[in-house]
């Protein structure tokens, strides 16, 4: 490769990777954890309250509460999760936007007040497809671009190298620059998951962008045969239009399902009031690549079934891929693993790169609102993630806190981190107390939880795999913090001593 073409993918590996670092750090942080969502809602809600006494968890109960709660509910959307045995039913999402959910051991729906609570688990989840903003699909979709346009340039400038770099010490008997190859080493090992992750999601959020508007289009050209001719069943012949969904009928269904199907857990459970009522069921299981969706109608009878074809192969797949059901439940931990590394190479390679321009760009403005962007954007997503599970705990008392003080802990954080750029003369010095305080923040989480069985607090009987997985996550996402810090400050040493060996050389040539 000739010098030129090295140096252009050289600044576009750089600022693109500045630039999608900056929005996916956080993103990847979210999804590291959404990998136990069912562990993190159990965590949240895992300790007894004193006006509540535990109770025997079914779907039977569940759906009864729930049609005791929001007696419309067949205008409504319901996810009901559990585990593959179906004994595990703690919470059901109520509504077209996951907004209200509803728990089975207290029996409390929340988020129907205006201020509208919700879950942490939840808010990171909305955070982590949709950036909570409006526009957030078309943002993630862009910096997954730049994340694939990142990883390849990295290949291409580094494959020559790559087995002297990571297998011998150069033969001049120097030591080698170990921390920033740390950052091309992660790159390498998270390389596969870094390009399966940036096709996935620009393929789910420029998909949806593209055929959303077709959609409509043919929506309204078709009418009532639009959902028919998408794939929905039809209507019988002698449907009864009058027919009214109830509790029972419900539970039927979700009966006949589970014994159809009996590896499957339920992902969601749909219910459509029109033009003619019905019901869709769709479960995924932990142990292939299946996604089983069914309908049925009004009175619990089967509908439709579908049928399998490449192109629906094709997107179970990559749905399964991106969401970890490769290898079943230990898919999990290896896609949480290889999230952290994600996140580790991301950050580290921002942090160099303020690193090797700090030394004469450190008083420009221009450079400190860059400083400001990378240091918020990658050092102050993992402190907000770590604040805001922190609030959750605390300050929650058992209840979701307000959708609206979720976005407030995570800007808050975002933007205090930036901030402390201008405190700081130097990046490490900022990045290196962030970094320490999160690690400080996500250790905390277990110890409340130790201190209240000491307490003699107890928690519900079911739930003890998951607070201990959930806590385990943390103790994770705390190393990575501390380890970062430590690295925060020997890279920037590195690139220190590194300019003041070829500063002689630079002024022999001179």
């Amino acid at each position: 490769m000739d010098k030129k073409t090295l140096t252009r993918l050289t600044k576009q590996h750089s600022v693109l990777g500045a630039i999608s670092a900056c929005i996916l750090t956080i993103i990847f942080v979210c999804g590291s954890l959404l990998f136990f969502r069912g562990q993190l809602l159990n965590w949240q809600f895992a300790w007894h309250q004193d006006q509540h006494v535990e109770r025997d968890m079914s779907w039977q109960s569940a759906v009864t509460d729930m049609v005791a709660k929001i007696p419309s509910f067949a205008e409504q959307r319901i996810t009901l999760t559990t585990d593959p045995q179906h004994h595990h039913l703690f919470q059901i999402y109520i509504g077209h936007d996951d907004r209200l959910l509803y728990n089975n051991q207290t029996q409390q729906l929340f988020g129907q007040d205006s201020a509208q609570q919700q879950a942490a688990a939840d808010f990171l989840y909305f955070w982590h497809i949709n950036f909570m903003t409006h526009i957030g699909t078309d943002i993630i979709a862009l910096a997954c671009i730049f994340l694939i346009m990142v990883t390849i340039s990295g290949i291409w400038i580094r494959w020559r190298d790559l087995v002297k770099k990571f297998h011998q010490y150069r033969a001049n008997g120097k030591s080698r620059d170990v921390f920033k190859d740390s950052h091309v080493l992660l790159g390498l090992g998270v390389l596969l998951f870094m390009l399966m992750y940036g096709w996935s999601s620009a393929l789910f959020n420029v998909g949806y962008e593209i055929n959303a508007p077709i959609y409509h289009k043919y929506a309204d050209k078709s009418g009532e045969n639009y959902w028919d001719e998408l794939g929905f069943p039809r209507k019988p012949d002698n449907y009864d239009m009058d027919a009214k969904l109830s509790a029972e009928r419900i539970n039927q269904v979700i009966s006949d399902y589970q014994q159809a199907y009996p590896d499957m857990r339920i992902a969601r459970f749909d219910i459509y009031s029109g033009p003619w009522i019905r019901l869709r069921v769709s479960g995924e299981s932990d142990r292939s690549f299946e996604f089983v969706t069914a309908f049925y109608d009004v009175h619990g009878n089967l509908l439709y079934e579908p049928y399998r074809s490449p192109v629906n192969d094709v997107y179970n797949i990559m749905i399964q891929l991106h969401e970890g059901h490769l290898l079943g439940k230990s898919s999990h931990l290896l896609y949480f693993i290889l999230s952290l590394m994600a996140i580790a190479a991301m950050l580290i390679g921002n942090l160099y790169w303020l690193a090797i321009r700090e030394p004469k760009r450190a008083g420009q403005g221009l450079f400190r609102l860059q400083r400001a962007c990378l240091e918020a954007g990658t050092c102050g997503a993992l402190l907000a993630i770590a604040l805001l599970l922190v609030c959750t705990r605390l300050f929650s008392q058992g209840e979701p806190l307000t959708v609206l003080a979720n976005q407030l802990i995570v800007i808050v954080s975002l933007l205090g981190c930036g901030l402390l750029t201008c405190y700081f003369k130097q990046a490490k010095e900022s990045a290196h107390m962030v970094l320490q305080i999160a690690g400080v923040l996500f250790l905390i989480l277990p110890c409340i939880d130790v201190i209240r069985l000491l307490l003699g607090h107890e928690i519900y009987s079911f739930v003890h795999k998951d607070l201990l997985t959930a806590n385990i996550a943390f103790i994770a996402l705390s190393g990575l913090s501390f380890g970062l810090a430590t690295i925060v400050v020997r890279v920037t040493d590195k690139v220190k001593k590194r300019t003041i060996d070829l500063e002689p050389a630079n002024d022999r040539l001179a």
